[in-house]
């Protein structure tokens, strides 16, 4: 691979996996802190996690559309309306959070029934479900925002309010979970609270963000065409279906291990969030490859684009083989019983 392009896809795929893996830090904060409060919390935490990530993976597609559009259009020179899919994508997203989050929401309780029949697992997983699910419209908003800015190459203001998200999210938890500044102690609930706070609050710094640097390029000006917005929901709709399907074989991996116990349950939510650790950063490669297709395709280089593709396999690969994490730094995740002592032998 030519230097000045693996320095192209370096310069702008390096912000997208620093993203993308502190991303993790969401679920791997709720998960050491949760960890305290005893395995039923921690199994809580985690079967209702993914049921609520099931609920949200409609709206986490919108990035998908809102990268290609972007991108195409900062490829044909067309700066002054980059911004426009945008604003089509977050108001795609408020049209379907409604049914997405409001439904399950009130059918929280008998929805989590379905996956596990632990009395104290449920009594945990409710009202953390519910907290959750109240997040879900603006964790699809920070994904429209997310695709905006890796489609124009600026995947920086993405990490810049990742991070902080991740820091109030922290702030928040331990406020909320263990109690501290006159609040009263929540527990599982506080955990889905102070991630839902932290949610709502990244969404207001990127609308901050996007009126500063996204104002010139239509953003909150206008609404695509309505043959647009048909083109965004067709791009958008695989990347919905799949993060559907991935959400969906991990809920279903929780039930199966909630019919073994519940501290195996406990165990299995720690170490499904070690592994997102090795996952997600290889998907910031991948935006910046779709990032860099789609201007191609919007100069018209239509071999270009396809070049791309290939090009960032070898960055991916090298990049992968540097992550691993052991069950021994996963434990430190775990609740005081120690759940995860019995997954050591099958992770040698």
């Amino acid at each position: 691979m030519r230097k000045d392009r693996l320095k192209t896809i370096l310069a702008l795929g390096l912000p997208m996996v620093g993203a993308m893996s502190s991303q993790t830090l969401f679920n791997l904060v709720d998960t050491a802190m949760v960890g305290r409060l005893g395995a039923e919390a921690l199994a809580a935490v985690g079967i209702a996690g993914f049921a609520s990530f099931m609920c949200a993976a409609g709206l986490l597609g919108m990035s998908a559309g809102v990268q290609a559009m972007a991108a195409r259009r900062k490829g044909e020179g067309r700066d002054e309306e980059t911004a426009v899919p945008l604003n089509g994508g977050l108001t795609l997203v408020l049209i379907l959070a409604l049914p997405l989050s409001g439904v399950p929401m009130a059918l929280a309780p008998e929805l989590l029934a379905l996956l596990n029949d632990d009395p104290a697992v449920l009594a945990h997983g409710g009202p953390y479900l519910r907290a959750r699910l109240a997040g879900v419209a603006a964790a699809g908003m920070n994904f429209a925002f997310r695709g905006y800015w890796n489609g124009v190459g600026r995947p920086m203001v993405y990490l810049r309010v990742l991070v902080a998200m991740q820091l109030l999210n922290a702030a928040f938890n331990y406020v909320l979970i263990f109690g501290a500044l006159g609040v009263p102690a929540l527990g599982a609930l506080g955990s889905g609270l102070g991630t839902a706070m932290a949610n709502w609050a990244g969404t207001a710094m990127y609308f901050v963000a996007a009126w500063r640097g996204a104002r010139r390029s239509g953003f909150l000006a206008r609404l695509p065409r309505r043959a647009t917005l048909a083109t965004m929901a067709r791009v958008s709709l695989p990347a919905s279906v799949q993060q559907l399907f991935f959400a969906a074989g991990f809920t279903a991996m929780m039930w199966i291990v909630g019919r073994i116990g519940t501290a195996e349950l406990a165990a299995a939510n720690v170490l499904v969030n070690v592994l997102l650790v090795a996952i997600l950063p290889g998907l910031g490669l991948g935006l910046a490859a779709a990032a860099l297709v789609g201007r191609s395709l919007g100069r018209g280089e239509s071999d270009a684009a396809r070049r791309w593709r290939w090009r960032r396999t070898p960055s991916w690969a090298c990049s992968s083989r540097t992550r691993g994490w052991s069950p021994w730094r996963a434990g430190r995740c775990g609740s005081p019983a120690r759940p995860l002592s019995s997954t050591r032998r099958e992770w040698c």
